[in-house]
């Protein structure tokens, strides 16, 4: 799936107060979550799956758990590439962010590094397989983008 005009978000829900990742969100008017945790539970009860799911879904925002996705367990590479297909599918149709569990996408190193499996594997696969942009959503509100396949990573 090639397409000059994907766009794909990534963000991490960290501790976010429920109305305060919400907002984020809607910033970005994103229409869909990808939840691309291996499993989609947290210490935080506001981004277990389910509740997620019904507050997102109270909010007019769809939701979708892409544990073929997930960093904390090795996929299998057509498993993951089931699951790159399906962000693209959807990034395609309505705006859509790739969630995970860490809130900064790269470290504060003096030379930053991916910070979680949103940079460091799934955005480079994403650019490959056809999303023009890849835009990291920030906790403070802010956005950045870079080039991904140029970051240190352990993924």
């Amino acid at each position: 799936m090639k397409s000059d005009s994907i766009t794909v978000y990534t963000i991490g829900h960290g501790r976010h107060a429920w109305r305060d990742f919400l907002a984020l969100l809607q910033k970005y008017e994103i229409a869909f979550l990808c939840d691309v945790r291996s499993a989609a539970r947290s210490r935080w009860v506001q981004f277990n799956g389910a509740v997620l799911s019904g507050n997102l879904r109270e909010n007019g925002i769809g939701y979708e758990h892409l544990p073929e996705c997930g960093g904390k367990t090795v996929a299998k590479p057509e498993d993951l590439a089931s699951g790159i297909e399906r962000i693209l599918e959807l990034s395609a149709e309505v705006r859509t962010a790739i969630m995970c569990s860490e809130s900064q996408p790269l470290t504060k190193h003096k030379t930053p590094q991916a910070n979680c499996h949103r940079v460091g594997m799934l955005s480079p696969l994403l650019k490959a397989k056809g999303a023009a942009r890849i835009i990291h959503i920030l906790p403070d509100g802010e956005s950045i983008e870079f080039d991904e396949s140029a970051i240190v990573s352990i993924w």
